[in-house]
């Protein structure tokens, strides 16, 4: 087993929030692939005691061989401690217990660390893992090409989003954590995004893609977003240009999000050799556990790596009845236009099983790119190899089906915002979210969950 999979046990989850679950120690840390051989994350026992003032560790059992294994280390988490604590509520991590350790023996000193009653767990750190005004020529309009926006069971209901208050998704802020995008985009240079971290050039199609989906102006080309009057944050997964911290970037945006608004997390984590969602890494599930627990909507994709979530070898780590993070993890499901047959399981697809809470498109999806997304994404419109003008309809993968969902919470909160004064609590949203929905077709082995319809939501749940 992966050193970065932790086993749970424990009972039935509790509907009212976020719960860690009881944990149970990894075994000894071994490198593998995904993994930076040169940094180790360590997580202190809760409930010991113990904390940092400073760099200096204080508590009744510091022993001297924690305090040496210790020397050196920085928090793993950027934002003030005295902040992070306010923020905690009994029975979720205190972040300020995650420490780094840097340097060639980080292996050896963690397998040390493992076998002390005062340290929860230690792994190695991930390394990143890849995502996964109009200028001449005339652009033409895509928008009608999109067919996501339009009437379920084939897309998701934002055909009569605009009849109700709020249904643009004005009344929300919505943050995507994102390697990078490209700004200068004639179809984003309308948009006000607020830049979070070091700003990053790679996979700037990736984030043009998502970001055509959410916000996009309705300025007649180009394409249309499906939450175009959200507040728009762009989260970098970098502390420093090198220094890759999932976890820290989702403290980091939540910090700037208020109830109600909805962050998404665009990266997938790699453990057993395949892509996993994200909070396989414990640090970064504890984030999101306590930015739901705040009242921010997370939303997670369930990676691209094809794999089953219920399968033993994950410990219990996606058993919900186990522990559960809160996050909305979206599922990747053929579109209407492949030729699969719409919603059901994408046979080269996304992560599957009983955690999966809802699915969104996995192929076929019309939105931006960029200069670095050819050939295989500049294949809707790329005149003069000029990436500000670049566009694609095959955009995709788990990917491509979060930013759907994401609009989806944000118009339904916004709504809500606007006509009953208060946002949806994250955990009453999810369960709306998949049981008002289209079920998933064919074959459900590999369960992602059904397609999401925000005109029946509305209908249901709008007040107008």
């Amino acid at each position: 087993m992966a050193p970065i999979v932790i086993a749970f046990i424990g009972t039935a989850i509790a509907s009212t929030g976020p719960v860690r679950g009881p944990i149970v120690r990894s075994g000894p840390i071994q490198l593998t692939s995904g993994r930076n051989p040169s940094r180790l994350v360590v997580k202190l026992a809760e409930n010991q005691g113990l904390r940092f003032d400073g760099d200096r560790l204080e508590g009744p059992k510091p022993t001297p061989v924690l305090n040496r294994l210790l020397s050196g280390s920085q928090p793993l988490f950027s934002r003030d401690p005295s902040a992070i604590r306010q923020s905690k509520r009994a029975g979720l991590a205190d972040l300020t217990l995650y420490r780094v350790i840097t340097g060639p023996d980080v292996i050896a000193k963690g397998n040390e660390l493992l076998k002390l009653p005062s340290v929860e767990t230690a792994y190695l750190a991930p390394t990143p893992v890849p995502p996964p005004v109009d200028i001449p020529p005339t652009t033409d309009d895509f928008s009608f090409d999109q067919f996501y926006d339009q009437a379920g069971p084939e897309g998701f209901g934002f055909d009569i989003a605009d009849q109700w208050p709020g249904g643009d998704a004005a009344n929300v802020s919505v943050a995507n954590i994102e390697y990078g995008f490209d700004p200068t985009h004639e179809d984003l240079t309308g948009v006000d995004f607020i830049t979070v971290g070091p700003h990053h050039d790679d996979y700037q199609f990736h984030g043009n893609g998502v970001f055509g989906i959410l916000a996009a102006p309705d300025n007649g080309y180009g394409v249309t977003g499906l939450a175009k009057a959200a507040q728009f944050l762009m989260v970098s997964p970098f502390i420093e240009d090198d220094l890759y911290n999932v976890a820290n970037a989702i403290d980091i945006a939540a910090s700037q999000l208020v109830p109600g608004d909805v962050l998404l997390i665009e990266q997938q984590g790699w453990a057993e050799d395949t892509y996993t969602p994200v909070e396989v890494d414990p640090a970064v599930f504890d984030a999101i556990a306590l930015a739901v627990d705040s009242g921010i909507v997370v939303i997670e994709p369930a990676g691209n790596g094809n794999c089953d979530l219920d399968d033993p070898i994950w410990g219990g780590a996606f058993d919900r009845t186990v522990r559960d993070s809160g996050a909305i993890m979206v599922g990747g499901g053929a579109s209407p236009l492949s030729p699969f047959g719409a919603r059901s399981y994408h046979p080269f697809g996304s992560c599957y099983g009983d955690r999966i809470d809802v699915q969104g498109w996995y192929d076929r999806i019309t939105t931006l790119s960029a200069a670095d997304g050819e050939p295989s994404f500049t294949d809707l419109f790329y005149p003069n190899r000029d990436g500000r003008q670049a566009y694609t309809a095959e955009f995709g993968g788990t990917s491509g089906a979060a930013p759907m969902v994401t609009a989806t919470a944000a118009v339904l909160n916004s709504v809500a915002i606007e006509t009953r004064g208060v946002p949806w609590h994250p955990l009453e949203l999810r369960a709306v979210l998949s049981s008002t929905g289209h079920p998933q077709t064919g074959d459900t082995t590999e369960r992602i969950g059904s397609q999401p319809d925000l005109r029946r939501m509305l209908r249901l749940y709008g007040v107008r």
